[in-house]
């Protein structure tokens, strides 16, 4: 809620022409995974290629960006995009500590497999604040499978364990941590005994993720007519006793079938929006004035299903600032009041459009977060 709450202040701060920083960043600083997880884009050779980069980001690059957006008075960091940032551990791990001493909340997305005992520590003395880690089943035989990786579920939990444990004997609240996992018709029917593991392990939540088609390949997983229609069931169980157990997930938003399909959500995205260009309020999505996806490359856009980078400013050549106010980002802002959403917001995950469904509630709400007394 806090950072919904300054995410609005922004947005209506950009609606009176008062430009903002940018508040979330998105940063993917490595290009490769240990994993072969079945529904992952990175199947798809062509994708894979188009990754080759010339330049890359530096250790030493990667370090300036913290600094140069606490400047801007950037408030989150993912660190994430479509790999394993892991597989950098020295310099991930330096990128972390240095977010945290800048006083940014800091988020990371990982398989979790591989995270060393001395890091752990590290991360729980820091107080990092959240980490989301991908687990695709309940067992290792349904997580091992999807990820094509035997012995990785072994790993991950291990490791959740090991972040319970440091929390107990440092006495420390952080990190807070949950499990993420893609919908598939392997694991649909195990909803409940996901939420029963994330309680177990000490999640702070559950969350489930519609399977984007990348793929022939991917397209095996997808849920059939009968497994659709059973799917109502299992959201109704899973809700019942996450709640029982005091725990989130974000299950319900699998009640709306557009969602779980996931055939073009631009549609999705526009359905409570004007898109007449007239203000901010009437873009589909906020994106292009709160957050900044750094690729590996350098290059930087608005999005991390962004797949057209024509246009794109890097951060091998200029200040995330000089970038931030530039052409590129004041462009997007201008198509996206109109509604005119490129071609790659048709895999928008579920999660951000019920977002953006709560920002623009907030900037078309006059006290927005404000508290009587």
């Amino acid at each position: 809620m806090q950072f919904e709450i300054e995410a609005v202040k922004r947005l209506k701060a950009w609606k009176k022409d008062k430009p903002q920083g940018p508040l979330h960043i998105d940063l993917e600083p490595t290009a490769g995974c240990n994993l072969k997880c079945l529904f992952c884009w990175t199947r798809v050779k062509e994708k894979v290629e188009s990754c080759r980069y010339e330049r890359t980001l530096t250790n030493k690059r990667l370090l300036e960006l913290v600094e140069e957006a606490a400047e801007l008075k950037v408030k989150e960091w993912e660190i994430a995009g479509g790999w394993e940032p892991l597989i950098k551990p020295k310099v991930i791990s330096k990128v972390m500590l240095l977010i945290k001493k800048n006083d940014m909340f800091g988020s990371i997305t990982t398989n979790g497999t591989l995270f060393t005992k001395r890091m752990i520590k590290k991360m729980v003395e820091a107080e990092w604040d959240r980490i989301l880690f991908s687990v695709e089943g309940p067992n290792a035989r349904i997580h091992d499978y999807l990820t094509q990786t035997p012995g990785s579920f072994e790993k991950v939990i291990k490791n959740i364990k090991l972040f319970k444990q440091y929390k107990e004997i440092l006495g420390k609240d952080k990190p807070k941590y949950s499990i993420h996992a893609v919908l598939t018709n392997k694991n649909y029917d195990k909803l409940e005994e996901m939420i029963k593991m994330g309680k177990e392990l000490g999640c702070e939540g559950v969350n489930f993720e519609p399977l984007i088609v990348w793929s022939k390949e991917t397209r095996k997983l997808s849920l059939n007519e009968k497994q659709k229609r059973e799917l109502d069931k299992y959201v109704k169980n899973a809700l019942e006793l996450a709640k029982k157990l005091g725990i989130y997930t974000n299950v319900k938003n699998l009640k709306q079938k557009e969602l779980v399909l996931k055939k073009d959500m631009r549609r999705m995205l526009k359905r409570k929006a004007k898109c007449d260009g007239r203000s901010i309020s009437s873009a589909p999505c906020f994106s292009p004035w709160l957050n900044m996806e750094i690729r590996v490359s350098g290059r930087v856009t608005y999005c991390r299903l962004c797949n057209d980078e024509t246009g794109c400013d890097n951060v091998l050549d200029k200040s995330l600032k000089e970038i931030w106010f530039d052409e590129y980002f004041e462009r997007a802002r201008k198509h996206f009041m109109y509604g005119k959403l490129p071609e790659f917001c048709k895999y928008c995950a579920s999660g951000v459009i019920v977002e953006m469904d709560r920002l623009r509630k907030g900037l078309l709400t006059p006290f927005f977060g404000w508290k009587h007394g």
